[in-house]
């Protein structure tokens, strides 16, 4: 099954496949516990199986639309060095 991915850093779609085959019909989608807002896209996309293996990159999106998932991938790192450098800049102005 393919899995489209939306990276930010290209501003395109990196698409994954895994062995699985695709049901005709999509499961129901995740329950998302949002804000008054809404969820952002990675919140309401399906997590992308463990097994997935990247195969490209498209403007479009391809298969099922899906998200890295927290700390995952290069967005997840980015928002982990965020947090490590707040928590450090907490513990140098409380020390």
């Amino acid at each position: 099954m393919r899995y489209s991915v939306w990276n930010n850093g290209t501003r395109a779609y990196d698409y994954y496949e895994t062995s699985e085959v695709a049901n005709i019909h999509a499961d129901a989608p995740p329950r998302v516990s949002g804000s008054a807002l809404g969820a952002t896209p990675d919140q309401a996309a399906w997590p992308l199986p463990s097994g997935a293996r990247r195969i490209g990159a498209g403007e479009t999106p391809e298969g099922r639309i899906a998200s890295i998932g927290e700390f995952g991938g290069v967005g997840g790192i980015t928002d982990l060095i965020i947090y490590g450098a707040i928590a450090y800049g907490a513990w140098r102005l409380l020390r």
